[in-house]
């Protein structure tokens, strides 16, 4: 079952988020959990007894992590839904149950069959993921990418499926499978490579109208933020805004999109940060450190800073400094 994913699946790598250039943060979970499970389904596939039992636990679950990438190889969304990830965890209890209780008992027979119905829909649904958002309007290169996918999915599951049938032999299906993840694992070496330069941007919401309501609500917002400065409290959620302002959460979610044009409240926080730090990198006179910059302005850590950062400027905070003031910060 793995090497009907493998291209599938490890394609999904390089998919973006929300925004160009940018991947979502479930990609890379994703991404790697599904890279661990893959070798393990092939060591499984190489070699024998207990050592074969132990990479088929984690191993056989890959067509479902598979699904999970693909999902994120054309849905640039920044979170996966719930129920796909329900799905998976299903997937691979029930292979781990399968592979783990003794041969031939009543445990053993249920967790395969449940193990067989849901892996096959994971094969099936990621077969339809490349359709997620089609249109005439994709770019020729997008267009071409999704029917690239198709094609080699369709082969490695029949040469996976259809090979055994044709050799009827244990040792050659495990051949031939192996040598279908091979060749899937270097599609998606080119997948990947296709994906972090051709990333996809997650559609801009439709927002309604701004009311009058939601012009007096969003400028109580913005006083907030100009004079007390509230982004500058690292953990600061939208029920904390909410409760200074004496309004419930959707009003202020409401009056964010259709007031204010940001597609949510982190997006919201996160420019003005951003135009604070950009402030305080373009001034001569600051000696704090990008870091000490980044606590100041509200990050809780660097990583989130550096991302914000160069998805709002285009450039790294400390790319942008040294462009504002070369001499004092060279070495910065």
């Amino acid at each position: 079952m793995f090497t009907t994913t493998t291209f599938s699946g490890s394609a999904a790598i390089g998919a973006s988020e929300h925004g160009p250039g940018r991947s979502p943060g479930r990609l890379r979970v994703y991404a790697a959990v599904a890279a661990g499970s893959f070798v393990s389904y092939i060591f499984h596939r190489l070699t024998t007894g207990d050592v074969s039992t132990a990479f088929a636990v984690f191993g056989l679950g890959a067509c479902g992590w598979a699904w999970l990438l693909t999902r994120a190889l054309f849905d640039p969304s920044a979170r996966d839904a719930w129920w796909p990830r329900i799905v998976v965890l299903f997937v691979a209890v029930s292979a781990a149950v399968a592979v783990l209780a003794p041969s031939g008992g009543a445990a053993s027979r249920v967790a395969g069959n449940l193990y067989a119905v849901s892996g096959s829909a994971a094969l099936l649904l990621t077969f339809v993921e490349p359709f997620h958002r089609y249109s005439r309007d994709l770019p020729a290169g997008e267009k071409r990418f999704r029917l690239a996918f198709l094609v080699v999915y369709a082969l490695l599951v029949g040469a996976s499926v259809l090979g055994f049938w044709a050799s009827g032999d244990a040792l050659r299906d495990n051949l031939i499978k192996c040598a279908c993840a091979l060749v899937g694992l270097v599609a998606a070496t080119a997948a990947v490579w296709f994906r972090v330069r051709h990333p996809l941007s997650e559609p801009s919401p439709v927002r309604r109208a701004p009311t009058e309501e939601d012009r007096r609500l969003a400028d109580r917002l913005m006083r907030l933020l100009q004079t007390e400065r509230i982004d500058s409290e690292p953990d600061l959620r939208i029920g904390d805004v909410a409760a200074r302002l004496g309004e419930p959460e959707y009003r202020v979610s409401q009056c964010i999109g259709a007031a204010l044009g940001f597609a949510n409240f982190n997006r919201l926080i996160n420019h003005h940060r951003v135009e604070r730090a950009k402030a305080r990198l373009t001034d001569p006179t600051e000696t704090g450190s990008i870091l000490e910059i980044a606590f100041d302005c509200g990050f809780g850590s660097i990583g989130p800073f550096n991302r914000a950062f160069k998805d709002q400027v285009g450039s790294t905070p400390r790319a942008f400094r040294r462009a504002a003031v070369p001499r004092r910060f060279e070495d910065a």
